[in-house]
C-alpha cells in the first residue's frame, strides 16, 4: 500500500511540474514568425538610421570580441594607424579616427568584430557623469 501511494505522489509531482506536454506538441515553422518579424524590423531600422546617419568617412565605431580589456582594444586602434576619439561604456567599444582607406580592413584582419563609419552620438558613447 505505502509504495502505491507513494507513486501516485511522485506521479501527481510530475504532472504539475511540466507546464505543457511536449509529446503531443510538435514544433511549426510558423512558431518562430513573431520572433523573425521582430528581427527583420529590428534589422531595417539599423539599416535605415546608419544610412540615414551623419556619419563621417574618418570616425569609426570599433567593437571588439567580448572579454577584450580597454588597453588591448586601444592597442588594436594604434596598431592599425588609428587615433583614439573616445571610448565607449564598454571596455571591447572605442571610437577611432583614420584617413587610411584601409583601416577598417585592417582592424578587422587583426580581430576587430566591427568596424563601421559613425557619428559620435549617444548610445555606447554616451557621457558619463563625471564627463559632463
Amino acid at each position: 500500500m505505502r509504495s502505491s501511494y507513494r507513486e501516485l505522489r511522485s506521479r501527481e509531482f510530475q504532472d504539475t511540474a511540466l507546464p505543457f506536454s511536449t509529446k503531443s506538441e510538435r514544433f511549426r515553422l510558423r512558431d518562430l514568425l513573431p520572433a523573425a518579424v521582430l528581427l527583420a524590423c529590428g534589422l531595417v531600422a539599423l539599416s535605415a538610421a546608419s544610412i540615414w546617419s551623419e556619419a563621417t568617412d574618418d570616425k569609426f565605431v570599433v567593437v571588439a570580441p567580448p572579454g577584450w580589456s580597454l588597453g588591448r582594444t586601444i592597442a588594436l586602434v594604434r596598431a592599425g594607424d588609428g587615433r583614439l576619439v573616445r571610448t565607449g561604456n564598454f571596455a571591447n567599444v572605442v571610437f577611432a579616427s583614420s584617413s587610411d582607406p584601409r583601416f577598417a580592413a585592417r582592424l578587422r584582419a587583426a580581430g576587430a568584430w566591427l568596424v563601421e563609419s559613425a557619428p559620435l552620438a549617444p548610445g555606447c558613447s554616451a557621457l558619463k557623469d563625471s564627463e559632463s
